[in-house]
């Protein structure tokens, strides 16, 4: 596994995690839970053997193969965010089956952290976008297999914005302290269920850079009736990159430079299991 995977996080994005853990509403409680630090994939997951049904289930997580360029800036957000709520519940075979249907390259590692459901290596572009850890040269990412279906649905948007890369500064990493297991699995970054996207790279080769070309303010409402943007071509595009995965219901936790410090820079993505609020700011 390559070096930026095993990288421990950095203070601020432990402080991040501490911040957003009182910000958002509560999951089910953590408990304590002992995981070996390696375990062997259950071939039942094979998605191969996936039946009719977990199939159907499969197609229908990935939805379609393109997409149209989004809602008018400023429509309402959904209360519930149903698409990430059925990703979140698909078993690993379904999971993994849409992974088959959406052609992505990705092999399942024998040995994994413990705390990931689904771990899956990502080997090349999703759907036509390429996910990758900003200092990065090769495509070698892990996450939870749910993370990467449900950036197959936000990469079929991107490609009608012609952006065919996304640059992230962390993506799965270890456990920091006060992140615990529940029921075996890890939240967030250490459970592959999260992408903090930083640059999104156009086909043309220019960027859309968070820190850079956001131009929000913290604490004010970032989609939504309520929102204001920068009439700047930039901000209003990185708006959308940030609005249109809340308003499809793509993701059940959004978050960009507004919300706080800790995210000036990135915008935050998560699959949350077991839930069917959103948190979006």
């Amino acid at each position: 596994m390559v070096a930026p995977l095993l990288a421990a996080p950095a203070a601020s994005a432990q402080d991040a995690a501490r911040s957003l853990d009182a910000a958002m509403p509560d999951a089910e409680a953590p408990v304590d839970a002992e995981a070996p630090v390696d375990a062997e994939a259950p071939d039942q997951d094979d998605p191969a053997n996936a039946t009719p049904a977990e199939d159907e289930a499969a197609a229908r997580a990935l939805g379609p193969d393109d997409d149209d360029a989004g809602a008018p800036e400023g429509e309402a957000l959904p209360e519930v965010p149903a698409v990430a709520s059925e990703i979140a519940a698909m078993s690993s075979r379904t999971c993994l089956r849409a992974m088959v249907r959406a052609h992505i390259d990705f092999e399942r590692p024998r040995h994994f952290p413990a705390g990931v459901g689904t771990p899956v290596i990502v080997r090349g572009p999703i759907r036509g976008v390429t996910f990758h850890e900003s200092r990065a040269t090769a495509v070698r990412e892990l996450m939870d297999c749910r993370l990467a279906v449900a950036l197959a649905r936000y990469a079929t948007f991107l490609r009608t914005l012609h952006i065919r890369e996304v640059r992230h500064l962390s993506l799965w990493r270890v456990a920091g302290r006060g992140e615990r297991l529940a029921d075996g699995l890890y939240p967030r970054h250490p459970g592959g269920m999260a992408i903090d996207a930083a640059t999104f790279v156009r086909d043309d080769g220019t960027t859309l850079n968070v820190q850079r070309d956001y131009h929000g303010r913290r604490g004010r409402a970032p989609c939504g009736p309520r929102a204001r943007v920068a009439p700047d071509a930039a901000a209003r595009t990185l708006r959308t990159l940030h609005c249109e995965p809340a308003r499809r219901g793509w993701f059940h936790v959004v978050l960009g430079p507004n919300f706080n410090y800790e995210h000036r820079n990135h915008l935050h993505l998560e699959v949350v299991r077991g839930v069917s609020w959103n948190f979006i700011r």
